[in-house]
């Protein structure tokens, strides 16, 4: 069953029995979040209910202070579809505005988690602040729940490597170009989505011609050469890919580009998925033609003998 996606709860049409519900931004769906998803999904399967995820657009520090606010780790679209691959039956992708900013967190439980979303239980993660001046958290909900009358789970945050997983820790391996130490805390490699569209064209008079990708995903790894995979129409190529400035041609426009083993299709227009393996080497200034085609040969050989032993 596809999920449901309301955009305004305010709008009313809801018509549930009940709902095991989890509140929060989810930025990167990262293994702390897809505990909370997989508790909520549990509790609605045992109930007979929906599965609901209430999140927000734009993010709340976007509209507070949009000069302090992260950029995202994934697209809007992309976090849906990861919410759906969970088995999420609902998603509320609440507008942020004005109003919902100005609103009690007791407020928000009593006429959106209550009454349009006849609230059984939520989950929780220890960090949780919602609602005006961020007054709704963890303890709050467990009073309210026991006189409100739903249940309140907890999930405690996830630690790796002994630190607590978090969207910033994610954000600043990724920035760091990190992307192998990033994806244990991810559960999957970070990727970047958007339309393969036309470039320079400069890859294919080198011999490795080049998918140039228009990313919708804020969240760059660091400028260099990586070992990735791409998804093209539900199949997954490897690749070798290069973000960056092309500074052996003069400092050009960033471009995130990608080189796909055995490949040789035409997907101008088409959408695609780049997953990050393992950043190869920092972006180079070449100091002729010739050595920047012998230095992607070896990049190449690397990316291969990566994704083989990932494989």
């Amino acid at each position: 069953m596809l999920m449901q996606i309301v955009r305004d709860i305010r709008a009313g049409g809801l018509s549930l029995s009940g709902s095991v519900v989890t509140l929060g931004n989810f930025d990167g769906v990262h293994v702390g979040h897809q505990a909370l998803l997989q508790n909520t999904i549990g509790d609605a399967r045992a109930q007979n209910v929906p599965a609901v995820v209430f999140t927000f657009d734009p993010h709340p520090l976007r509209f507070f202070a949009p000069e302090r606010a992260p950029k995202l780790l994934l697209a809007m679209d992309d976090k849906m579809a990861l919410f759906e691959s969970a088995g999420i039956d609902l998603t509320v992708l609440q507008l942020f505005d004005a109003g919902f900013a100005n609103m009690a967190a007791v407020d928000f439980v009593r006429s959106v988690l209550l009454k349009d979303l006849k609230l059984r239980k939520i989950w929780a993660g220890r960090d949780l602040r919602f609602g005006k001046a961020r007054l709704g958290t963890v303890d709050a909900l467990q009073v309210w729940g026991r006189e409100l009358g739903f249940e309140v789970g907890t999930v405690d945050p996830v630690l790796i490597g002994g630190e607590r997983v978090s969207s910033s820790r994610i954000r600043e391996l990724i920035d760091a170009g990190r992307v192998d130490e990033a994806a244990p805390l991810l559960g999957r490699y970070h990727f970047v989505s958007g339309k393969v569209v036309a470039g320079a064209r400069r890859g294919r008079q080198l011999g490795f011609p080049t998918a140039n990708i228009e990313s919708r995903t804020e969240v760059l790894p660091a400028d260099g050469i990586y070992a990735t995979f791409i998804e093209v129409a539900g199949q997954r190529w490897p690749s070798a890919s290069s973000i960056g400035h092309n500074p052996t041609f003069g400092a050009g426009p960033r471009t995130v580009e990608t080189f796909i083993f055995d490949f040789d299709r035409d997907i101008y227009n088409q959408e695609v998925k780049l997953c990050f393996v393992k950043r190869l080497r920092g972006e180079e200034n070449f100091p002729s033609v010739e050595a920047l085609i012998g230095q992607i040969e070896r990049d190449v050989s690397a990316a291969k003998a990566i994704l083989t032993q990932g494989s």
